[in-house]
């Protein structure tokens, strides 16, 4: 067991992250960890594993205070998947990844080799064991990061946002693994913005402010209106759902979900109206090939409206973002906008990994820096970076901020403000929502669909379709660096079969409102 006890903590020695927080973690218990961005989450998970020292109070573990006891001793007892994988990745070939504990804990070479194979078999990945690390997606990351921490068999598990990079039949395997971890005995703390984590959990905690708001077991927390409220997740399409079918009786149970969830998911939204002309972003014949291997073989995307471009892990979906924002030539092919070949600048492009576009020493000069690029002076750029600071949810306090003090959540609010603020022609947005709270998602949403009715053509990338659905237009559906399917956002709401052909494991309310209209099929 691992505890905290009346455990504060401070990066500057002045604001607490954390303030007073106790709590316990048992074996074959899944707590979930619920709060909104900047809440002190990830910071609680860190003092777990070891990563961070308690300013004031204690860590505990098996009833021995470990505060000041050298970090390799919750390390080895506390498994621990991040948010962004790159940011644990240390090795270039995937089987030496997923070796890197073991070795360090001096297992046998036998023994190792073994936790390795055993590892990536049960993510899923067996077949990556001899790739490089880089050539992965961010999926196939988050996987190899998962097997990583399995690896070492811990006791506890800590997973950060772990499924932010993960499609639906991915997200479905981790969680079947965490079912069988927590069955066998494994303790996992899940941090999570999502209503379908509590399916899992035993208990569930919502921080606010860095201390513990509420406590109590998943059914009574989505009876809580407070508690819901405090979490973020009040107006979470699944979490409201789930809310509905507890409060009339059913079980919250994974058996039979889609089922329960038919008579509770809200109607097909109706298509939005776009407000402008807008000028038309397309990539025609687009070919890229990386080491002779083939990522795109000959894609076709017109999008005059909101597009989401959906596809597995390794699809090819950044590869294509990266020649429609014009910073990859492929090698065959074109992208264009208004029918002009695409130069970097053209197109806003939002990479999946926030920092990797965050440069600046404040937040309000990073987002001031594109329209600094287009030309704009010094007060119009910082007006610019204002206004599309404010759009983003980014608030006036975190201004003067460096962005790398900031949490997932709100370097991704960000680096999307940053963006928006340049006002460039098209965007291409690659997993825009990956690390936001609930109600940064929806407000994204709105500001993308603002985008597009003032006359931008958008692309988004994402794993969470269900929750982009009711403001795009059109779906493209790309397995294999092939499109296999393109259809109306209407449509995509309630066919199941659409996401079957490109691998995909439809989102859940897609299959619930299938379920309820008799759709099963496309």
């Amino acid at each position: 067991m691992v505890e905290l006890r009346d455990v504060s903590f401070s990066f500057d020695g002045e604001r607490n992250v954390l303030d007073h927080v106790s709590l316990s973690l048992g074996p074959g218990e899944h707590l979930v960890l619920l709060g909104r961005n900047g809440s002190g989450k990830s910071t609680l998970g860190k003092l777990l594993n070891g990563s961070l020292r308690p300013s004031r109070g204690s860590v505990l573990f098996d009833g021995d205070d470990v505060s000041a006891a050298p970090r390799a001793v919750l390390a080895r007892a506390t498994g621990y998947v991040r948010q962004d994988p790159l940011t644990q990745i240390v090795s270039d070939l995937c089987s030496d990844e997923v070796a890197f504990g073991p070795r360090n804990l001096g297992l046998s070479r036998d023994e190792v080799r073994h936790r390795v194979a055993e590892a990536l078999e049960t993510c899923g990945i067996a077949g990556l064991a001899q790739r490089l690390t880089s050539e992965l997606s961010g999926g196939q990351q988050q996987l190899l990061a998962l097997a990583g921490a399995l690896a070492l068999r811990p006791r506890h598990l800590v997973l950060d946002e772990a499924e932010s990079h993960l499609d639906q039949a991915a997200r479905s395997r981790m969680r079947a693994v965490v079912r069988g971890l927590v069955a066998a005995g494994v303790a996992v703390l899940e941090i999570a913005h999502s209503g379908e984590a509590l399916l899992d959990a035993t208990r569930v905690i919502v921080l606010s402010g860095g201390a513990v708001a509420w406590e109590g077991a998943p059914e009574d927390f989505l009876r809580c209106r407070e508690a819901l409220e405090t979490s973020g997740l009040a107006e979470d399409p699944v979490t409201v759902a789930l809310a509905s079918a507890v409060s009339d009786g059913a079980p919250l149970s994974r058996a039979g979900l889609v089922e329960s969830l038919a008579p509770y998911v809200p109607e097909s939204a109706a298509r939005p109206t776009r407000g402008v002309e807008v000028c038309p972003l397309r990539a025609e014949g687009v070919v890229v090939s990386y080491d002779g291997l083939p990522v795109l073989r000959g894609v076709g995307l017109d999008t005059e409206g909101l597009t989401l471009l959906l596809g597995a892990s390794g699809s090819g979906k950044t590869t294509l973002a990266r020649v429609l924002a014009g910073v990859l030539a492929p090698d065959a092919g074109a992208a264009t906008l208004g029918g002009a070949p695409v130069r970097a600048g053209m197109v806003g492009l939002s990479f999946q990994r926030p920092e990797d576009q965050l440069f600046c020493e404040t937040v309000l000069d990073d987002v001031a820096y594109g329209p600094r690029a287009r030309g704009a002076g010094d007060d119009e750029a910082r007006e610019l970076a204002r206004s599309a600071a404010a759009r983003l949810g980014v608030g006036e306090e975190l201004l003067g901020r460096s962005p790398f003090s900031l949490s997932g959540g709100q370097m991704r609010r960000v680096a999307l403000a940053g963006v928006v603020a340049a006002r460039p022609g098209a965007y291409v947005f690659d997993e825009p929502s990956a690390g936001l709270d609930a109600p940064g998602r929806a407000e994204l949403a709105r500001v993308v669909r603002m985008l597009v009715d003032e006359g931008a053509a958008v692309v988004v990338i994402t794993h969470d379709a269900g929750e982009w659905l009711d403001v795009a237009d059109d779906v493209v559906y790309i397995r294999d660096g092939v499109i296999v399917a393109t259809a109306s956002a209407a449509d995509a709401r309630r066919r199941p079969g659409l996401f079957d052909a490109a691998g995909l494991e439809a989102p859940l309310l897609v299959r619930a409102r299938a379920a309820r209209e008799g759709a099963t099929h496309a």
